[in-house]
């Protein structure tokens, strides 16, 4: 059960490039960003978790893959959760497509199959892995109202299907 007045926020480094769990640091008095370094305890609290966010974390294709790779560690250890991210697809230009294109949207995507909301993907033919739902953010207060949403933000859940 969540206790409002005992919740809490920690913000710690992760770093995609090493894998999960992150390594363990030591609080050094002297070093002021050594309070963003994971303790053994934080880790396991963090692999309890059940509800992950991300926002604004699709940039190249590189980063996008190490991200991935950290996610489907992070979500397969200790509780079941969910991850919420949002995104804005960015548009380049492309050589290949000569045209304007969001490369970095359809890598994104290439990392989970996507459920049907209206239950048309068979459960038994799922694979091992991320499967994710788009969110309906008609269906999402908007809080800031001089935002202008646009039709590029998108909000998906992500789950780990295991095996």
């Amino acid at each position: 059960m969540l206790k409002f007045d005992e919740a809490k926020v920690l913000v710690r480094e992760l770093d995609w490039k090493l894998s999960w769990p992150p390594p363990v640091g030591t609080r050094d008095a002297s070093d002021p960003s050594s309070i963003y370094l994971w303790s053994a305890s934080e880790i396991k609290e963090a692999e309890q978790a059940t509800l992950l966010f991300a926002a604004d974390v699709i940039y190249s294709d590189d980063l996008t893959d190490l991200f991935f790779d950290t996610v489907r560690q992070l979500m397969s250890s200790g509780a079941k959760k969910v991850m919420y991210l949002t995104l804005e697809k960015r548009y380049n230009f492309s050589l290949d497509e000569l045209g304007v294109v969001a490369n970095g949207y359809k890598h994104f995507r290439s990392f989970f199959t996507v459920l049907d909301g209206c239950g048309g993907q068979d459960n038994a033919t799922l694979k091992p892995g991320l499967v994710g739902e788009q969110i309906d953010l008609a269906m999402v207060p908007q809080y800031i109202r001089e935002y202008d949403r646009g039709k590029d933000l998108e909000m998906w859940k992500l789950m780990y299907w295991p095996d």
